[in-house]
């Protein structure tokens, strides 16, 4: 009816003009036909059809009319058609091959050429571009130049993560040969829906994305992306993060770090799920001890390898044997930052307990900094010796926790605020009592990025019988501060003379093994135990920080072990703390797969940035010259054959 009348009318345009104004007015009482005529009306005759549009059936809003590709989406169907007026005229003239160059105008935009080009400038005709990068180096440098554009490319992209990726289908391939019974499934978020909504469903999944920034000329191309693997099996499921954070890193050193894990993190994963007899790990609560919300995320993923239980030295309602004979069920116990001295029967009930195979993993202070004080209106606090009567225990172990502060010129910032209310300002500043210790390369801290710790003490060794390994310790330029003493908050701010910073690398952390004998060896005893032990091997880590495991805390939540909320700088406090833990209940046999090393032979990026100018030059004329070299040849090859 209508529609028909439009079509019948709007072929007949040339031979009956008047019909042309009955055929406008019945386009704007039927829109639908209006627009899916739109390109021809946009275009002028040329584009003018007689056939029926319900015969077209746009296929995600694109068709081919008059063996053009066509749009519904009107300001898509406009770049659409100037690129297909560019190619058309690349390939009338002869310009395929080396494009126009960077100097001259687009035929497809000079008016010159066809008045028609109007609709391709724009309603404000001052549009010079043709809205898309890979076609502007086709319409510039032609397929030569976008060869030599896409080859570089492509061979970046394998170079990075396209490596990254093709490791990772190796190793889940490889897994998946030994079980049949394994599925994989690679699933893009933003495959179909990139909203705000779509990453903030990610991140509530616990998911997070990555941030890809690329630095190009001063131009910043930030791009997201999910590396994560989710393995499901029954009703458990673990989350695995497959690119590995260090402080530091770049792009290119973010990824070879992300391979040599890759294949530990997998088979990590795979064994939390299938695990069915775990260890038994204490928490000491007693003495004052972490409080749970300050090490919730550690005993989070610690939980999928091991029972998880606390454990009370000093309660009252247990006999102290009893004490022993249930801490004795228990594999390892965990002492982060006790405040509270240990009696000597504390020390016996430790001190059988490890004698008789039980692991310890202590994080103690050597001095007490009042933190609330230092953040009060006057910006200062005492540090004073933390007296946990634990001395003569350490001393039977060979080391001994000095009663002072490290100051590293190689340390973490602290921020603090500056200004007042709007005009608050919130600026970082280096703090040299948060040291940034580099872990030692030992199967516990190999590959590891840099360890954050607060008000740390030095370690000193004493010569005996035990094995004693380092595991984490300053940089080499530090000096140290006795006790008591003040600590102010304008240590940050004022200026740092770094020709006091003489001292040598200070101690943060041991590894203890070997065979000991008891401490109350020759001593009275606190109490009476029918199986006494003198002598037994014994397997301890020592940190001289009892923040180390502690993971800070915002809104009431607890964030992850290891992140610094106030810089958002990762530190590798979590993972250094659950491969001791590892290597301490005998499940080091896994941390062997960390100590592997990728040796990728990378771009170097200052001759890059460099060479970048006479690159562009090189690729923009060589092409040319190229061109004009093939002319002549041809040229003198004809005037041969002629004569």
């Amino acid at each position: 009816s209508n529609r028909k009348a439009i079509f019948e009318l709007d072929a007949k345009i040339e031979e009956n003009r008047s019909k042309s104004e009955e055929l406008r007015s019945s386009a704007e009482r039927d829109n639908a036909s209006i627009a899916r005529n739109y390109t021809a009306a946009f275009y002028g005759n040329h584009h003018l059809t007689n056939r029926n549009s319900e015969e077209i059936d746009p296929f995600w809003s694109f068709y081919i009319l008059d063996g053009r590709l066509i749009s519904t989406d009107g300001t898509f169907n406009w770049r659409l058609n100037i690129w297909q007026d560019k190619n058309d005229y690349q390939r009338d003239l002869n310009k395929s091959i080396f494009g126009y160059g960077y100097n001259v105008l687009l035929p497809v935009f000079d008016l010159q050429v066809d008045s028609q080009n109007i609709w391709n400038i724009g309603h404000d005709q001052q549009n010079r571009h043709v809205h898309n990068y890979l076609v502007n180096i086709y319409s510039r440098g032609g397929v030569f130049q976008l060869v030599l554009f896409l080859g570089f490319h492509l061979f970046l992209y394998y170079l990075y993560y396209l490596k990254f990726r093709n490791e990772l289908d190796f190793i889940l391939n490889r897994i998946k040969s030994y079980n049949k019974n394994i599925f994989l499934n690679y699933i893009n978020p933003l495959e179909f829906e990139k909203t705000d909504a779509t990453v903030n469903e990610m991140i509530q999944f616990g998911l997070p994305p990555e941030i890809v920034r690329e630095n190009k000329n001063g131009n910043i191309k930030q791009s997201l992306i999910f590396p994560w693997l989710v393995i499901n099996y029954g009703k458990k499921s673990e989350k695995i993060q497959l690119l590995q954070k260090k402080l530091g890193d770049n792009e290119n050193e973010k990824i070879i770090r992300s391979l040599e894990q890759l294949e530990y993190k997998i088979l990590d994963g795979l064994h939390k799920v299938i695990l069915k007899e775990k260890k038994n790990i204490a928490i000491l609560t007693s003495h004052e001890t972490t409080k749970n919300i300050k090490i919730t995320d550690l005993l989070q993923n610690l939980k999928p390898y091991y029972n998880l239980g606390s454990f009370d030295l000093k309660n009252k309602d247990v006999t102290p044997k009893k004490t022993l004979e249930n801490l004795k069920r228990f594999d390892l116990l965990v002492i982060s930052n006790p405040k509270n001295s240990f009696s000597q029967k504390d020390k016996y009930i430790i001190d059988q307990f490890s004698l008789n195979g039980g692991k310890l993993l202590w994080m103690i202070n050597g001095v007490t900094i009042n933190r609330d004080s230092l953040f009060n209106k006057y910006g200062k606090a005492y540090s004073v010796e933390k007296k946990l009567n634990l001395e003569d225990y350490f001393f039977n172990l060979g080391i001994r926790i000095q009663k002072k502060l490290v100051k590293d010129l190689y340390c973490a910032p602290i921020v603090l605020a500056n200004g007042q209310e709007n005009n608050t300002q919130y600026i970082p500043y280096p703090w040299i009592y948060n040291p940034l210790t580099e872990p030692e390369n030992f199967v516990i801290g190999k590959n590891l990025g840099p360890v954050l710790l607060q008000f740390a003490s030095p370690i000193d060794t004493l010569e005996n019988q035990l094995s004693k390994t380092l595991l984490i310790k300053s940089s080499n330029f530090t000096k140290t501060s006795t006790t008591p003493s003040i600590v102010e908050l304008t240590e940050a701010i004022n200026e740092i003379k770094q020709n006091e910073f003489k001292n040598v690398s200070k101690d943060f952390g041991y590894l203890i093994e070997g065979k000991q004998k008891s401490l109350f060896t020759n001593r009275i005893k606190p109490f009476n135990l029918e199986n006494e032990i003198s002598y037994g091997l014994v397997k301890s880590i020592i940190f001289s920080d009892g923040n180390v495991a502690e993971n800070q805390i915002d809104k009431g939540s607890p964030l992850s072990l290891g992140y610094d909320k106030w810089t958002n700088n990762y530190y590798s406090n979590k993972d250094l703390i659950i491969n001791s833990i590892h290597y301490l209940v005998n499940n080091s046999d896994r941390l062997i797969l960390r100590d592997k090393n990728l040796k990728v032979n990378s771009l170097d990026k200052i001759k890059i940035k460099k060479y970048a100018s006479l690159w562009k030059w090189f690729m923009l004329i060589i092409p040319l010259l190229i061109g004009l070299l093939s002319g002549f040849v041809i040229q003198f090859l004809r005037l041969r054959n002629r004569s």
